[in-house]
């Protein structure tokens, strides 16, 4: 079984648990897009994209915006959850491995997003992460994740969920940079960022 399909069996389980937190997700991400909405440059009524969508907090807050919001996610039972999360909206949902290919034309998306997935991934699939979400998007990647300060509850919850948190915090940043022109990690909480990605040189951050 690989790194994914262990995942997938993970999150599956564990679904049902995460849509306790979809309010408290809602309004943390209602408050970063208040704050840095502006910076994401997504325009009236554009497309955008979460990768590894969860339970639809994110999206739901950009499809609340007026933004057209497509999620996407690897496990079947996070997508059931994300459908029951956001009635009301006009959310498509895609079950669909990333590290693979989506099945969506190039730059087909005005923000490709991934929020809380990349610490979870070994390096190479992060990779392959970087790669899909720049050939998606024509215009910016957002990665909203951890940066490099650590605190000893946090790495036990990581250590026991089984991901490569320890590698992102000291490596994550370094990999984006290897991928895109232009990063720029903006701290919004004392152990996480956003990572504002662009692959275009003429594009200031």
């Amino acid at each position: 079984m690989g790194e994914l399909e262990k995942h997938a069996r993970l999150f599956n389980l564990i679904a049902p648990v995460y849509n306790v937190f979809f309010g408290g997700q809602v309004r943390n991400y209602r408050a970063i897009l208040d704050k840095y909405e502006e910076l994401l440059n997504i325009p009236v009524g554009g497309r955008v994209l979460d990768i590894g969508c969860g339970t639809g907090a994110f999206i739901y807050c950009l499809a609340e915006r007026g933004y057209r919001a497509v999620g996407v996610d690897f496990s079947s039972s996070m997508l059931r959850a994300a459908k029951k999360s956001t009635p009301g909206r006009s959310i498509e949902l895609v079950q669909g491995d990333v590290t693979k290919g989506l099945d969506f034309p190039a730059k087909s998306f005005d923000l490709v997003l991934s929020s809380y997935v990349l610490h979870g991934l070994n390096s190479e699939l992060r990779q392959s992460i970087y790669a899909e979400a720049s050939r998606l998007s024509h215009g910016r990647v957002l990665f909203y994740d951890y940066n490099q300060k650590r605190r000893f509850l946090t790495d036990l919850i990581e250590w026991a969920e089984g991901g490569d948190y320890f590698g992102f915090v000291r490596h994550g940043e370094k990999e984006m940079r290897t991928h895109f022109q232009a990063v720029n990690r903006i701290d919004v909480g004392p152990q996480t960022a956003l990572y504002l990605c662009s692959s275009k040189l003429s594009l200031e951050l």
